[in-house]
């Protein structure tokens, strides 16, 4: 029996763990969502820990993720991006916990317009994308066993991500204005979970040096924030024109990467199956919604 604890389990990828493993057989699962247990808290990391000496994994799901605010709310950003962390990566070396954590692929903003790999230089642009790396800095050098998965253009149930908002606005409007000059990957979250599965399975089979460090993990394939939304409209069968727009019209806050599309080939060559395209993961989802 593996025992797990997942923070951050009322967002929208902590749910996901909670709905893809709390029935797996061979799972321990022990969820806490921000009101049960606040990664900022640093006593209440230690005494959590010490509550479950049985726990081998530590999944953390809790991160500042409003990319625009954190440019007006750098505090918070750092505080739970890159302190907490560091208070989780601490705590969990002490009790010989292994980490998983997540980072972002705007860690890059790298206009390589090639597959970017883990080897390719870091360059954040935004207050969000700097604390998200430096908060891997937090884990990497506490020494704590670790696996840090940089990810792309996350959605999932219950979560406030681009799908749910164009079913909503879809279905209410005849028309969208959406940014075409930004390629990425979508991932879903369910396939984040089954790939830390066969990693967390690779740790059990005395493999644990295998999925040690950073890495990239996203849906296959890529394509525009505009030519996503058209996609979703048409497997949701809902009617609505989507207009391209530069980012410039758009006019965000946060700057983000003109092309973040990641190289998945170190993490795959771990993964019993091949990572799903983002077209058939959305198709999966949108079953489910």
């Amino acid at each position: 029996m593996m025992s797990v604890i997942v923070s951050g389990a009322g967002g929208q990828l902590g749910k996901a763990f909670i709905d893809r493993l709390s029935f797996q057989e061979g799972y321990n699962l022990y969820s806490f969502d921000r009101g049960q247990l606040d990664i900022a808290d640093q006593d209440k990391i230690y005494r959590t820990l010490a509550s479950l000496p049985q726990v081998k994994f530590w999944i953390n799901c809790a991160a500042y993720t409003k990319v625009d605010d954190a440019e007006k709310n750098e505090k918070d950003a750092t505080l739970y991006n890159v302190l907490a962390p560091g208070y989780l990566a601490r705590a969990c070396w002490e009790a010989g916990v292994h980490l998983i954590h997540f980072s972002s692929d705007y860690v890059y903003h790298n206009d390589l317009r090639r597959p970017i790999s883990e080897n390719d230089p870091t360059e954040p642009k935004s207050i969000y994308a700097k604390t998200k790396l430096e908060g891997e800095q937090q884990i990497i050098y506490s020494g704590v066993s670790h696996t840090i998965l940089r990810t792309s253009w996350v959605y999932g149930p219950g979560g406030h991500n681009f799908v749910n908002t164009m079913l909503r606005l879809g279905k209410t409007k005849d028309e969208l204005r959406i940014v075409s000059d930004q390629i990425g990957a979508p991932t879903f979250t369910y396939d984040i979970v089954d790939a830390v599965k066969d990693l967390i399975h690779l740790y059990e089979d005395e493999q644990k040096e295998k999925i040690q460090g950073v890495f990239n993990f996203a849906n296959n394939g890529e394509v525009s924030w505009a030519d996503f939304a058209r996609t979703i409209f048409r497997d949701a069968n809902i009617q609505c024109n989507v207009h391209s727009i530069t980012s410039e019209e758009y006019g965000a806050i946060a700057p983000r990467p003109p092309y973040s599309v990641l190289n998945c080939d170190k993490i795959s060559a771990l993964l019993t199956d091949a990572i799903p395209h983002w077209e058939d993961a959305l198709k999966r989802y949108l079953v489910m919604v």
